[in-house]
């Protein structure tokens, strides 16, 4: 059995004036699945978002929601309810007032429109909190009436508009929690707008992040992070050491490249990479890289290095080290447990690479301007 779509974006362009914010978007999103937008402020993510709501017209393309084409239809009649940013909780009215806003033109009677009240609270765990005041709840107990205010309604697919920037980081991971529970116990489709990429990965099925008004790439968190096709992916998508390679011979899934700093190595074609040339790039996860205090065993290249600089994350600590060959400066994510490392500043060491943790990500683009600049 295949999945079926519920929501199909084909060549949707929103302009404004001489700004286009959102680009040829192509897009399909399957029932039942959490996606999410992903990407930097201004990219066009929130746009795509309203104009699947229906508060904004695209200029150009079509939606189609379950078969239907909504580009023209307004809000109030798509099959769709949005969870904003700001939750918009009505001051004056209590919570149960609250949630059943917009069930009074529903046609529904006094006594449907309490038992679906109620079904809503459950759903988001407030169950007998219908006459608790606005001004008595927490933000997190805030953000669970506007979902519910939401749910109430019965969306084919719900909107979530940046819906946990407002609590704080340990109530936003809970609740991010929470939400993904909600999702999977109901079964509808949810899409979010974010530019936080662990709440992405943390809650999605797949994520498409967007730069400049375009979709990049559209895959799962898991995905992204090990095989993103493109440096603005990989950076944007957890942290990456970058390094300038040459391209020497090309296998059936392997690529012989030369990589600054590191050597000679056999790294795995990139299935979400197709641009290839001679000037390469590669990628390697700060958490990838062993440091050690003498030269480390196993791996397919070692190096010696510089500590640079030092930050403490508490869970982890990252070095930033020099190595000789390398541009920029890398850095080398360790976990914190019993100060298993310890280096100071201005130390030498040696880190320690597998081929398979070394990321293609195809032609370097940057190398081929700053050679063509030099000559």
């Amino acid at each position: 059995m295949t999945a079926e779509t519920i929501i199909e974006l084909s060549g949707v362009e929103k302009r404004f004036g001489t700004l286009t914010a959102v680009r040829d978007l192509d897009l399909e999103l399957v029932k039942g699945e959490f996606f999410s937008l992903l990407g930097p402020s201004g990219c066009g993510k929130t746009t795509a978002l309203r104009m699947i709501a229906g508060f904004q017209e695209p200029s150009s393309g079509t939606i189609r929601i379950d078969g239907e084409d909504v580009s023209t239809v307004p809000a109030n009649r798509r099959p769709t309810n949005m969870v904003f940013q700001s939750y918009a909780i009505f001051p004056h009215l209590d919570v149960g007032d609250n949630v059943g806003f917009g069930l009074h033109r529903s046609g529904l009677s006094r006594k449907e429109r309490r038992a679906r009240v109620s079904e809503a609270l459950e759903l988001v765990e407030l169950g007998g909190y219908e006459r608790r005041r606005a001004n008595q709840l927490s933000g997190g107990q805030q953000q669970r009436v506007a979902l519910a205010r939401a749910l109430v309604m019965r969306p084919k697919v719900l909107l979530l508009d940046e819906p946990l920037s407002a609590l704080d980081k340990n109530l936003r991971e809970a609740m991010q929690l929470e939400l993904r529970r909600l999702q999977q116990s109901i079964g509808i489709t949810f899409v979010m707008v974010t530019h936080d990429q662990y709440e992405a990965m943390t809650m999605s099925d797949r994520i498409g992040v967007m730069f400049n008004g375009q979709l990049e790439q559209v895959d799962t968190p898991q995905t992204l992070y090990a095989s993103p096709g493109t440096r603005s992916v990989a950076n944007f998508i957890g942290g990456m050491n970058f390094l300038p390679a040459r391209l020497h011979n090309e296998g059936g899934g392997t690529l012989d490249m030369e990589i600054a700093g590191f050597g000679a190595m056999a790294v795995g074609r990139n299935p979400n990479v197709a641009d290839h040339g001679r000037n390469a790039l590669v990628g390697i996860r700060p958490e990838q890289l062993e440091i050690a205090a003498h030269r480390p065993e196993g791996y397919d290249s070692t190096v010696q290095c510089r500590v640079a600089d030092i930050a403490f994350y508490g869970e982890s600590i990252h070095y930033f080290v020099e190595v000789d060959g390398v541009p920029e400066t890398m850095t080398v994510a360790v976990p914190n447990y019993f100060h298993s490392v310890d280096f100071t500043r201005g130390a030498t060491a040696w880190l320690g690479v597998q081929a398979a943790s070394v990321i293609d990500l195809g032609r370097n683009r940057d190398n081929e301007t700053q050679q063509g600049e030099k000559t």
